[in-house]
């Protein structure tokens, strides 16, 4: 067994593609080394990579292939054998092809009668061989975005490739890539060691970089980062902010980190606190520094440098230069916009186009506003909670036209929050105003609110609708307006919110305001029967990916979108209560009582499906009792009329896990129908009656799930 070293020395790589191509070699190699029978039991591969250098190392990679048996089946028996047994040309011919002795050809049954076989003996290469075939492909295969080409190559890649590091053990392996030979020596700290490192052994490789000031490995980088900002902060009686995102770019920024504390003046902190961290985490990838205790902000900061760390004081005046400089420009845009109240910037909105053939963001807004205020009706907020949800909408894009906002984007909605406050709006309307952003992705919080709520719900409704109305659909990768991630919070915050929202009627809603507008480009038919696609392919994802809601289950409840769009639409007309079912049948799963409940539903529903019954034909008032002539059916029907009673009740308070109870009691009396009662009648008016008394269990079964 041998180590393995493959190191791709490069000009700065951003920091972004880093991890993605050491993933991405973390999956391309073990699969291809697999291929390549090099795999053993005891093989440990392991990416590791910096600014400079994306490298693979493998321990315990044999140094052979092993040798592989293969079976080649060959021509027929009785073509390769003449009636004496002898062999044929056709039979010599395929031993040459085999590389086999003719002697050591077999027959043996197929399903097209005997043919010929061999033992085909493939002999393993050289791993040296193997990997200097394989190299080029892993670099090659590298994906990633704005890639370039340098020189005269044809290769592209994030940036230029320098040098190449190919050891097996202490043997070079010969590979070129764009004119760059392998060899043996890989380069230290661009600063702190400047000079070649010539490396003896793949095994040495961690430690002999780190001795030329190069932390190879992600992992330790982020350990020791992390731990020296603590310390930086603990020195302080501060407490570091570090956010996953900001410590991963910066782990894959440095070779050889160190953490350099650096302060502004206490004056900045007058600020708003979502200014000054955005400041110093988006703009300047400053870690904050939190007052032990109390969390407030400490007028402290702390960088991460790649430099000598003999120059930290200098380094640390430099950063404080920058920040101070940000944090005046801040002050300046926040003095700038308080000389007036939120309200008044949203005259300048109606000079922002939202998009072109959806008007301006001051447009927009009044559609929220209107949204909003249905949403309100339709969910009975009333009197000074549907007020608070009117003042909320109509600021709620107030806060794109400050100067805050243009410099500090991702502040939208914050800043808007913060000045509403400032302004003596009330805090409903403030938390509002940030809230109906949220979920900003898919790690986010919800809102708490029901400003926030009913806001973002009227927000992502607008926007679904206008650019579905404008056949602007996403396609694959695409999804410039993020429709897919509007569907799924909309969806997110109803349940979060437990409203019982009729998604079916607030697309109506929202239709009938963009057809009165003359803003739909396709006819409304095709624009919401998208719209339900949409949101049904969302629905399947988030509860079978997300949540791991079995597949069928989700199907019976939810409906299959294609072949029941009406079932699906009653399962949009209250998503809580899609939930609530859902929850009801996976818990029924669990104890086993769904097994009696399909097969009590489904022996209902293949007749049901005869009789012309809609689905809102729910109790037995249209049943002719003096049609009933059996004792089974008669039984039947006496259960039927508890049973609709119950689902009733059941579907009034929303117990689901009643209603499937209630439907345990139908089983014996369904048996003995069936036994005993000829259901398809040849007269015509009892087998509808009969008929009609399937569909009529069959639609309350419906208010759970669909079992067809």
């Amino acid at each position: 067994m041998v180590t393995f070293l493959l190191e791709i020395g490069t000009e700065e790589l951003p920091a972004s593609f880093v991890a993605k191509a050491l993933d991405q070699l973390l999956h391309k190699v073990p699969e291809t080394l697999r291929e390549a029978r090099l795999l053993e039991a005891s093989t440990e591969i392991q990416t590791v990579g910096t600014p400079r250098r994306l490298s693979v190392l493998v321990q315990n990679l044999p140094l052979h292939q092993p040798d592989r048996e293969t079976e080649v089946k060959g021509p027929p028996a009785r073509v390769a054998f003449d009636t004496a047994g002898k062999p044929t040309t056709q039979a010599e011919g395929f031993a040459r092809k085999t590389g086999v002795n003719v002697a050591d050809l077999y027959s043996r049954e197929t399903e097209k009668g005997p043919f010929v076989f061999a033992q085909q003996k493939t002999i393993g290469q050289p791993t040296a061989q193997v990997l200097s075939s394989l190299i080029p492909d892993w670099i090659s295969s590298l994906q990633g975005t704005r890639f370039m080409r340098w020189g005269n190559g044809d290769l592209r890649f994030s940036r230029p490739i320098r040098w190449l590091v190919v050891l097996l053990g202490s043997e070079i392996l010969p590979v070129t890539i764009d004119g760059v030979a392998s060899g043996r020596t890989s380069r230290g700290h661009r600063i702190l060691h400047p000079n070649p490192v010539e490396l003896t052994q793949a095994d040495d490789y961690v430690e002999a970089m780190r001795r030329a000031f190069v932390m190879v490995d992600p992992v330790e980088r982020a350990k020791i980062i992390r731990a020296q900002i603590e310390a930086c902060a603990r020195a302080e009686a501060g407490e570091a902010e570090i956010p996953p995102d900001l410590l991963a770019e910066v782990v894959d920024l440095v070779e050889w980190p160190t953490a350099v504390p650096g302060r502004f003046e206490p004056e900045f902190l007058n600020l708003p606190g979502a200014v000054i961290k955005t400041t110093m985490i988006a703009n300047q990838r400053y870690f904050p520094v939190h007052e032990s205790g109390s969390g407030q902000l400490l007028p402290l900061f702390i960088t991460v440098s790649n430099g000598d760390p003999a120059y930290a004081q200098t380094i640390a005046r430099g950063n404080e230069r920058v920040i101070r400089a940000r944090l005046a420009d801040a002050r300046f845009f926040f003095e700038e916009d308080r000389k007036r109240p939120l309200g008044t910037f949203l005259a300048k909105l109606a000079k922002v186009t939202f998009q072109e053939d959806l008007g301006t963001v001051a447009e927009r807004i009044e559609r929220i506003e209107y949204l909003s205020d249905w949403l309100c009706q339709h969910l009975n907020y009333v009197g000074e909670e549907r007020a608070l949800v009117s003042r909320t909408a109509s600021l709620c894009k107030a806060d794109l036209a400050t100067q805050m906002v243009y410099e500090f984007p991702e502040l939208q909605g914050i800043v808007g929050s913060g000045y509403a406050r400032l302004d003596g709006e009330p805090e409903a309307v403030s938390l509002g105003i940030s809230e109906h952003y949220l979920p900003r992705n898919s790690q986010d919080q919800l809102p708490t609110g029901f400003t926030g709520q009913l806001v973002g719900i009227a927000d992502r409704l607008d926007v679904l609708v206008g650019i579905f109305g404008l056949g602007l659909l996403p396609s694959g990768s695409s999804d410039p307006f993020a429709l897919r991630r509007a569907a799924l919070t909309l969806v997110q915050v109803s349940w979060d919110a437990r409203f019982a929202l009729d998604l079916v009627a607030a697309l109506n809603a929202a239709l009938d305001l963009y057809e009165e507008r003359g803003l739909l480009k396709q006819p409304r038919s095709v624009i919401f029967e998208q719209l339900v696609n949409w949101f049904a392919q969302r629905l399947y994802g988030l509860l079978v990916e997300e949540e791991g809601c079995d597949f069928d289950l989700v199907l019976a409840v939810l409906g299959p979108i294609n072949t029941s769009v009406k079932y699906a639409l009653r399962g949009f007309a209250d998503l809580q209560a899609l939930r609530l079912r859902l929850a009801a049948v996976r818990q029924a799963r669990q104890s086993g009582a769904l097994t009696r409940v399909y097969e009590t539903a489904i022996r209902t529903a293949r007749l049901a499906a005869k009789v012309e019954a809609g689905f809102d034909d729910l109790d037995t008032n249209r049943i002719d009792r003096s049609l009933l002539q059996e004792p089974a059916e008669k039984a039947l029907y006496e259960q039927v009329e508890q049973f609709v009673l119950l689902c009733g009740l059941g579907k009034q308070k929303r117990d689901y896990a009643g209603l499937l109870t209630a439907i345990e009691p139908l089983t014996l009396p369904i048996s003995r129908f069936f036994e005993d009662v000829l259901v398809i009648a040849p007269e015509a008016e009892l087998q509808r009656n009969r008929l009609r008394l399937l569909a009529i269990i069959n639609n309350n079964v419906l208010r759970l799930l669909d079992v067809r």
